[in-house]
C-alpha cells in the first residue's frame, strides 16, 4: 500500500493542495499528478461517473503517488468504502450535520478497533490480498483519512462533540454551502464566513484535527494558513480549460476573427 502524501506532510505541519477533477479522464488526473499535486479530488456528490470510471481515476493518481480523495454520494455504506477498496486514500463527506453522523461515518470506514468497516483484504488498497491482514487493518487506519464537511450552521454547536471523536482527521469547511445556509449566497468575504473558519479552527487545533476549506486565491490562502488551515483547495480542470479558450477567442477576435457560441 501507498502512504497517503497528504497525511504525511499534514503531520509534518506542511500545506497541501488539493484540485478537482470535473472531467472523467483519468490521462488528466495523470498529467496533474505528474505535475506534482499532493492530491486530487473526485466528487460523487454533484458529478458522476459509473464505477470502472472511478476506479480508473483513483488509480491514475496511485500510479504518480498523488491522494485521490473521493467526495461521496451519501447514497450508502457501499459508497464510501468502494472508493477505499479502489485505492482512495481518503473519503470526504459532506454536510455533516450531527454528531450521530459523524459517528456513522467513522464506523463504516475505519477498522478494528475503531470502527466497523467491511472487511475483504483482496483489492487495491490491500496490494491485491498480498498484505498480511493485521498490517492492513492498521495501515489502513493510519493512511488513510477521513474528511467533515462543515457547511451547515445546524452543526457549528456540535463541532467540539465531533472534534472529540477518534477516527477522522479533517474539518473541511465548505464557504460555498454555508454561504448560502447563511442567507447570503457566494459572499465569501463576509464576516460571518470568518468567524466559522476561526472557529473550527481553534477547536480542531484543541483536540489534534486538521483543518481545510477552498483557498481561492493566494491571498485568502495566506488568511486560512494564519488560521492554522493547512488543508487547501483550489481549482479545477473544467475552470482551467474554460478559462484558456476564453483567453484565447479574445485574442483572435482582437485580430478580426468572429465566433459562434454563447458567449
Amino acid at each position: 500500500m501507498q502512504k497517503s502524501r497528504v497525511l504525511e506532510k499534514l503531520r509534518r505541519g506542511e500545506p497541501v493542495l488539493c484540485t478537482k477533477a470535473n472531467f472523467k479522464d483519468p490521462a488528466i488526473i495523470e498529467l496533474i499528478g505528474l505535475i506534482g499535486f499532493d492530491c486530487i479530488w473526485i466528487c460523487q456528490e454533484h458529478l458522476w461517473s459509473d464505477q470502472e470510471t472511478l476506479y480508473s481515476m483513483i488509480t491514475s493518481a496511485r500510479l504518480t503517488s498523488m491522494d485521490s480523495m473521493v467526495r461521496i454520494g451519501k447514497s450508502g455504506y457501499t459508497s464510501a468504502i468502494k472508493p477505499l477498496e479502489m485505492g482512495a486514500k481518503g473519503i470526504m463527506v459532506p454536510h455533516i450535520r450531527s454528531l450521530e453522523e459523524a459517528k456513522f461515518w467513522i464506523e463504516t470506514t475505519r477498522f478494528f478497533p475503531i470502527g466497523r468497516r467491511g472487511l475483504d483484504g483482496v483489492n487495491a488498497d490491500a496490494d491485491w490480498g498480498l498484505m498480511n491482514l493485521s498490517d492492513y487493518l492498521e495501515f489502513s487506519n493510519r493512511e488513510t483519512f477521513l474528511a467533515f464537511q462543515i457547511e451547515d450552521p445546524e452543526v457549528i454547536p456540535y463541532i467540539e462533540d465531533i472534534a472529540k471523536l477518534p477516527g477522522f482527521d479533517i474539518f473541511f469547511v465548505g464557504i460555498g454551502d454555508l454561504s448560502q445556509a447563511l442567507g447570503f449566497p457566494g459572499e465569501l468575504d463576509r464576516a460571518e464566513i470568518w468567524e466559522v473558519l476561526k472557529r473550527v479552527g481553534n477547536v480542531a487545533k484543541k483536540y489534534g484535527k486538521f483543518v481545510g476549506a477552498p483557498g481561492i486565491n493566494t491571498e485568502k490562502t495566506k488568511r486560512l494558513l494564519d488560521l492554522g488551515y493547512l488543508f487547501i483547495t483550489n481549482g479545477a480542470d473544467i475552470i482551467f480549460l474554460r478559462d484558456s479558450f476564453l483567453k484565447l477567442k479574445r485574442e483572435y477576435e482582437g485580430i478580426g476573427f468572429s465566433f459562434g457560441g454563447i458567449r
